[in-house]
């Protein structure tokens, strides 16, 4: 059986994809302190999307599709790692998560970075 060069991307693509731990399971490894670029590297193969209020960031990024897809939040005040909360959202069937993550709610965002931006 010959296969045609896209094929074989496509199927390079999506034995890749598979093998992903998901988003909750990665964000058991992220720990308070770790600097932004560890967090960076760390996540490469996820969608993600960033928010910023003054020295404070917060990242998302997510895994599944249709039911409960993952997503997760990493808080950073300036380049170190402050908490992770997560959520999960129901998406449209074949669409990709990166394109439904939430307006970030920075009240859910951990004490200290609340603290920084002086949310009560």
């Amino acid at each position: 059986m010959i296969l045609n060069r896209a094929a074989v991307l496509t199927m390079v693509s999506l034995v890749g994809c598979a093998g992903i731990p998901s988003a909750t399971d990665i964000s058991e490894e992220i720990s308070r302190g770790m600097n932004y670029e560890e967090i960076f590297v760390m996540l490469s193969d996820y969608e993600m999307g960033r928010d910023f209020r003054g020295d404070v960031t917060a990242l998302q990024y997510c895994s599944g599709s249709n039911k409960n897809t993952e997503y997760v939040i990493v808080w950073f005040i300036g380049d170190q790692v402050e908490g992770v909360t997560q959520y999960y959202k129901d998406i449209p069937r074949n669409e990709r998560c990166g394109w439904f993550f939430r307006e970030v709610d920075w009240a859910q965002a951990p004490t200290a970075v609340k603290t920084k931006l002086f949310i009560e």
